[in-house]
């Protein structure tokens, strides 16, 4: 089976008539009856009734013809692609990031990709995962990162993971849990976890970690990682940060953090894009660039780690 073979069986149901569908096709009328030949034998059945006039198709035909589409449009789908990918990392390319990857990342990457990329004008949008994903179906943006898996998101979509980052519970001096070595999921049970608001999915990770119901007795809700950070230190509870948050702490605040027990959990960052984007060859060497300035321990993907779902 070929791909030619496919363009001459579309040609064929199109036309409803041989030489009218090799002209269409820019061969002889024998070339195609012999390739549309050819495939019925490698299939085994045939696929062209030739006893109506016009032709039509078996019913076996009409079925095959339906994949031989997909196939078609995936093949020109690849085509365009492999075009794109070596374009000139150039113009305007606008990313979109979620609030809790943002403050601890975007500085990482922007001075080397300005560097690298001289032509290249890089628009960053912070927003929450929901908003992101919208922006990038109606391509008001070109690419995000966020954490994934997303329900939301669509299967199909590119995607190219950055980094897979552990949650860390951030404990000031003085509170019952300070002095231990790692934290288990039963010591984060409590109703002093300090979270953000609804609509953040950092949020639902450490919820889902916690085991605690959206209705428990948790007593602050702010907007900001270091809003929690500073509400901690004030005495008001304990809260869970991403690892790269708590390395820009002071060193001092650093030492507040202590690690999870196994299951690890972790949040995998990704930027996402639609599928078949113009700009998709722009988008992989971004991502080849920022994972380049994350910290080599978040490169590593570890079999026994909890990737925790950000929907």
């Amino acid at each position: 089976m070929t791909i030619t073979q496919l363009h001459y069986l579309i040609a064929l149901e199109e036309h409803r008539h041989y030489g009218r569908a090799a002209k269409s096709c820019g061969v002889t009328q024998p070339t195609l009856s012999a390739q549309v030949n050819k495939l019925e034998q490698d299939l085994g059945q045939p696929l062209v009734n030739r006893k109506q006039q016009p032709l039509v198709l078996t019913e076996l035909g009409e079925a095959v013809l339906q994949q031989a589409r997909l196939v078609i449009q995936a093949t020109q789908d690849i085509e365009q692609l492999s075009k794109q990918w070596d374009q000139p990392v150039e113009g305007v390319f606008r990313l979109g990031i979620i609030p809790t990857v943002a403050p601890y990342l975007v500085h990482r990457f922007a001075g080397p990709i300005t560097q690298r990329f001289k032509s290249l004008e890089l628009e960053i949008k912070e927003a929450s995962t929901k908003s992101l994903l919208e922006m990038v179906r109606t391509q008001v943006i070109d690419a995000a990162i966020l954490a994934v898996p997303v329900d939301a998101m669509a299967e199909d979509w590119a995607s190219w993971t950055l980094y897979d980052e552990p949650l860390v519970a951030y404990v000031p001096e003085g509170h019952p849990l300070a002095n231990e070595l790692f934290l288990s999921h039963s010591e984060l049970e409590r109703n002093d976890i300090l979270l953000l608001p609804e609509g953040h999915c950092f949020r639902d990770q450490v919820l889902s970690i916690c085991n605690q119901p959206r209705n428990s007795a948790i007593r602050v809700e702010v907007g900001q990682l270091e809003t929690l950070i500073r509400m901690a230190d004030a005495g008001l509870g304990m809260t869970l940060l991403p690892e790269l948050a708590v390395m820009e702490l002071p060193r001092d605040k650093q030492s507040n953090a202590i690690p999870l027990s196994e299951p690890r959990p972790v949040r995998r960052i990704a930027m996402v894009q639609l599928p078949g984007q113009r700009k998709q060859g722009i988008a992989a060497a971004l991502a080849t660039v920022i994972q380049a300035q994350v910290p080599a321990k978040f490169l590593k993907q570890v079999d026994q780690d909890l990737v925790m779902s950000a929907s």
